[in-house]
């Protein structure tokens, strides 16, 4: 039944030919016309000797078509405006809000793979934090705010809106340096003293201490 059908319908594409008739590629990969009227008018008059000659159990083909869009539509879809001068960035914390929907020339973010900053149409990222410095440029190095985060995570968007999630974070400003060089001291000791004899929690407690006091202490101006 199927090879009946394909020759009744190759046949009739003959015919078709011998009687100077377009003919149209049974996919998407056929050659393309300029006249968008006639490409409908060759699709619903292959359609119809399709569905006529074709076997029941063959669908019909797709064409590139059905896939374009009119003019129209695709001008109306067309985003009204380029990337904005300014990014949106939120600032959370557990406890509270640090900025919210506030625009920024740049936002620079401490990550685990590496710093970067961000600016308006900058990629969307999903970024890891590690302790460090989040610069928060309001105008480009001149309205600039430091934040010291332990940890978090970043989201970059593609609409130049950012969310900085930090689970603890402190103006830089805020900082003492006293209480930062006692803390590196005692954690510096505590995971010299757990080499080789403490559980694995009690390193990794202190690996952690040591590697947020160490870079409290570089963030501290000197």
């Amino acid at each position: 039944m199927l090879r009946s059908g394909a020759w009744a319908l190759a046949h009739a594409l003959r015919r078709s030919r011998a009687a100077g008739g377009p003919l149209r590629a049974f996919t998407a990969s056929g050659p393309a016309r300029e006249d968008e009227a006639a490409k409908k008018v060759d699709k619903d008059a292959f359609l119809e000797s399709f569905v006529k000659l074709a076997p029941s159990t063959m669908n019909p083909p797709h064409f590139s078509i059905d896939w374009q869009k009119e003019k129209g539509e695709k001008e109306a879809e067309a985003p009204a405006a380029g990337v904005p001068t300014k990014l949106k960035l939120n600032f959370y914390m557990p406890n509270g809000v640090l900025c919210k929907g506030e625009e920024v020339d740049l936002a620079l973010i401490p990550a685990v793979t590496g710093d970067f900053g961000v600016m308006p149409g900058h990629v969307p990222t999903v970024a890891q934090l590690r302790p460090g410095i989040v610069a928060v440029h309001k105008e480009m190095d001149k309205d600039v705010k430091k934040y010291f985060v332990s940890s978090g995570f970043a989201f970059v968007h593609a609409d130049s809106t950012a969310d900085v999630c930090a689970v603890e974070a402190v103006q830089v400003e805020d900082l003492d340096p006293e209480a930062v060089k006692a803390g590196l001291a005692e954690y510096t000791a505590k995971l010299g003293a757990l080499q080789g004899k403490g559980d694995d929690y009690e390193i990794a407690a202190a690996q952690i201490g040591l590697e947020v006091y160490s870079a409290m202490n570089a963030a501290i101006p000197s």
